[in-house]
């Protein structure tokens, strides 16, 4: 399943790739799993998991998901949600 995500995130608009464990959204603010999450920098790939960085807290994740319990994410743009998965 991380490989898929990995994929659908290095093809799509409001991400760049930083390398194949780093994604950085367009946009700070993600809709995961109905959850809205800001000010999300950056996206780590660890191991089964995906999280959730801010530039100001690097020490930990603003939140983590394992990626087997990931259902959607959406990215809020200037011109509305978009989907994402």
């Amino acid at each position: 399943m991380d490989d898929v995500l990995r994929g659908i995130l290095r093809n799509n608009q409001y991400f760049e790739e930083i390398n194949q464990d780093r994604f950085v959204p367009a946009y700070l603010g993600l809709i995961v799993n109905g959850v809205v999450i800001y000010h999300v920098n950056w996206i780590d790939f660890v191991d089964e998991e995906i999280v959730f960085m801010h530039k100001d807290i690097q020490t930990h994740p603003i939140a983590s998901l394992f990626i087997k319990n990931l259902d959607s994410l959406m990215i809020i743009t200037n011109d509305g949600i978009k989907e994402v998965l």
